[in-house]
């Protein structure tokens, strides 16, 4: 009997021990991970962009994000049954003035070359696709160009950035990863210490009286 609580103290030591190994790894990757930082698209990656101009005279999504010098694949859906225009202002970090005439819109577009003209004609679900390198950092304006559309609000913007939107943001705080570990580890010593005092008491009651 000496022997067999020997050894299952033993036992239960090389668990305890093994459960602690866990949660101390599992700590690890979670400092790893966190220490780790955010790696941005390269000025060669390659992203797809997908827009729709609707009939109600808005552009979905009304901004969307690139990053300076990646090459973006841009698809223009047409959702209305009339002519639309997507077209992206080289000018960074301004905004054409809403009261613009389409006449004093047409001038400005002269003067300042768009990065992009696509035009939709009116067939529903037809599509413009085209592939472009996004400019240096900063917010650019897309509008369509049909007399009235801009003017009733038929515009949007495209961020530049290397800084990803904060909603896109997916990590997971230290402290879960620092729970979980902790949680598990207790889970697997709770369910050692079961198991050994159970094996013990089937053991002593197999024993024949001395």
């Amino acid at each position: 009997m000496r022997r067999e609580a020997r050894t299952g103290r033993l036992g239960f030591a090389a668990v305890a021990s093994g459960a602690l190994l866990f949660a101390l790894v599992v700590g690890g990757l979670a400092v790893a991970s966190a220490s780790t930082p955010a790696l941005h698209p390269s000025s060669s990656s390659v992203e797809f962009v997908n827009v729709s101009a609707t009939s109600s005279y808005q552009f979905q999504p009304a901004q969307f994000f690139v990053t300076p010098g990646a090459t973006v694949h841009l698809a223009v859906t047409q959702l209305a049954d009339f002519a639309h225009t997507f077209t992206l202002s080289s000018v960074r970090n301004a905004t054409i003035p809403s009261s613009d005439t389409p006449a004093e819109l047409y001038q400005y577009f002269q003067t300042n070359r768009p990065i992009l003209n696509l035009t939709l004609d009116g067939t529903v679900g037809f599509v413009n696709s085209t592939t472009f390198i996004a400019p240096a950092a900063g917010v650019y304006e897309y509008v369509c160009t049909e007399p009235g559309h801009f003017q009733s609000g038929m515009k949007g913007f495209m961020n530049s950035t290397t800084t990803p939107p904060a909603s896109s943001s997916s990590s997971t705080p230290l402290t879960t990863y620092l729970v979980i570990g902790v949680a598990l580890a207790v889970v697997v010593v709770i369910v050692a210490v079961v198991l050994i005092l159970r094996a013990r008491g089937q053991r002593g009651k197999s024993s024949p009286p001395s």
